[in-house]
């Protein structure tokens, strides 16, 4: 009888269930500049982003693509691994030992080709797990603490060298700052914390 009666609700409810969307383009605190790769490719490069590798081939792509309209195609060169990255501009003595979350959708017709990466000063990386290489989009993602010999914090999209990968909609987030300590020299008000 249960069963019957779900049956019939849902016949009668039918035209007005819904299918949800969740928009992932959208994220509050989000430090990457053009991070769905949306804006159009000058020189061979994406705005925002700076090419690493050579050989490396940069194009926008609009078929294979998560969100919005166009994907970033990366073409390794045969000798090295092709790389897209930014480097946000951050106070690094604030954000030493907070929690750093960066994910990117990412797309690959062949298993450990394309991966994510973090860059602390150009010699010491987080990396994600490669793709599985399910011809599908996975969301790969890092979370990592911002150690103290940090110089940077930069987002890396990487293709093996001589493979192909997609990059589409995601974020690079620092934990917030919510509280500072006054400095010792101030001995005595009034004085005044500004907040832009």
């Amino acid at each position: 009888v249960k069963h019957a009666a779900l049956s019939t609700a849902l016949a009668e409810l039918f035209s007005f269930l819904y299918l949800p969307v969740r928009d992932e383009s959208l994220v509050v605190d989000n430090l990457l500049s053009n991070s769905g790769f949306e804006s159009a490719v000058v020189s061979g490069a994406h705005p925002s982003w700076t090419n690493v590798g050579a050989g490396i081939t940069v194009t926008g792509e609009a078929t294979i693509i998560r969100h919005g309209s166009q994907s970033c195609k990366i073409v390794a060169g045969a000798g090295a691994a092709g790389q897209v990255t930014q480097a946000p501009t951050i106070n690094l003595n604030e954000v030493t030992g907070k929690s750093v979350v960066f994910k990117k959708w990412v797309y690959a017709t062949a298993a450990s080709v394309v991966r994510i990466r973090l860059d602390w000063d150009g010699s010491n990386f987080a990396n994600s797990s490669y793709h599985t290489g399910k011809n599908q989009w996975e969301l790969l993602s890092l979370t990592e603490t911002v150690p103290s010999t940090a110089t940077q914090v930069k987002a890396i999209c990487e293709v093996v060298a001589g493979g192909t990968g997609y990059f589409d909609a995601g974020w690079l987030a620092i934990d917030p700052v919510s509280r500072y300590t006054v400095p010792a020299t101030i001995i005595r008000g009034p004085f005044a914390v500004l907040q832009q």
